[in-house]
């Protein structure tokens, strides 16, 4: 990245001109996404340029009219704020080209991505797909490092993400972004739909799932939303509002993630099967191995916050783990079991 005194000691016209360039670079291809003025501020001034908004309209205003060389940039005037774009077709990046790390790395989002990204994330690299795909097509070290070197497991079961339409990624990103307030139509659970007007405040990934936490001021509490369950969304004009003292750590560990508990010393006992992983992968910064039997049974201690998350964790281990302490989340899991083993026996 240049430094502002660097582009300072450029002339004027060559300032412009890279700027330009830098602009051509950051925006989206046409159909995946759009781009603000505002956004592309911020990215500039984190760059080193010294511009204002302004600036940046003029620039996108000169590139639109007279930057076909570089490929057709769109205005999409629509609704403010306006969305810029850049042709698919246009060679975006041709002057500069992938390495071939830059062009595994994509490679691999292209093969792995669907598991992890709303669709709309995935369009909006789709140009960088079809480059690494390009620049990796004659190197058969390449080729076999993504076919046959690489794989993404997971140790439980987990659905697949949801689709989220493009036009609701967009416009929630937009809105976070930009502090402005959302008008979105909304599908619960049951199936029933509700139009509700909300200030975006963060989003959250939790296993594959994207959930927006939003304040709504009408009836003045937080709400979390399933991003897949948002039919529509709008961009408002108006400045998004802040509940006084919000924090997203303090809300995800407390609110409706149920991730919140008190923090203890826990002492675990994991049969060889289950506690081998832990043994390479603690559970905890502090995690200790007390004690691995001739058997391979492993005993530990760790801090760990007891959420209703981290007693379900327990749980799934069935027989192969035993809590030693503390006393109380020793009984609640000896408590679900016997449910557990109670239901079975009927």
């Amino acid at each position: 990245m240049m430094t502002s005194q660097s582009l300072q000691n450029r002339p004027s016209e060559a300032t412009t001109f890279l700027r330009r360039i830098e602009i051509l670079q950051r925006l989206p291809a046409k159909g995946s996404g759009q781009v603000t003025a505002t956004v592309l501020l911020h990215q500039l001034e984190a760059a080193g340029y010294a511009v204002n908004k302004r600036t940046v309209e003029r620039d996108l205003q000169f590139l639109q009219d007279y930057g076909l060389w570089f490929g057709a940039v769109v205005c999409d005037a629509r609704s403010k704020p306006y969305g810029w774009s850049i042709e698919r077709s246009s060679a975006r990046r041709a002057h500069q080209g992938l390495s071939v790390n830059e062009a595994l790395s994509f490679a691999w989002v292209a093969r792995e991505g669907a598991k992890l990204l709303p669709q709309g994330m995935l369009d909006s690299l789709t140009p960088f797909f079809r480059e690494s795909e390009a620049r990796l097509q004659h190197d058969w070290r390449a080729q076999r490092w993504v076919a046959q070197k690489v794989r993404v497991i997971s140790g439980r079961p987990i659905a697949a993400p949801k689709p989220i339409p493009i036009e609701v990624t967009r416009a929630v990103s937009t809105a976070l972004f930009e502090d402005q307030q959302l008008q979105l139509h909304y599908s619960n659970a049951q199936g029933h739909r509700s139009q509700m007007t909300l200030s975006p405040l963060a989003l959250v990934v939790r296993d594959l799932g994207l959930y927006l936490v939003a304040w709504i001021p009408k009836y003045a509490n937080l709400r979390v939303l399933h991003l897949s369950r948002i039919v529509s969304a709008k961009v408002l004009p108006d400045k998004a509002e802040v509940p006084a003292g919000f924090d997203i750590d303090a809300y995800v560990e407390q609110g409706d993630f149920q991730l919140g508990g008190e923090l203890a010393k826990v002492r675990l006992r994991f049969d060889a099967f289950a506690g081998h992983a832990f043994l390479e992968s603690p559970i905890a910064a502090d995690q200790e191995v007390l004690h691995v039997s001739d058997a391979g049974e492993v005993e530990l201690t760790a801090t760990m916050r007891l959420s209703p998350q981290f007693v379900a964790w327990l749980l799934g281990f069935g027989d192969r783990v035993e809590v030693m302490a503390p006393e109380g989340l020793r009984d609640e899991v000896g408590r679900r079991l016997r449910a557990a083993w109670e239901r079975y026996a009927r």
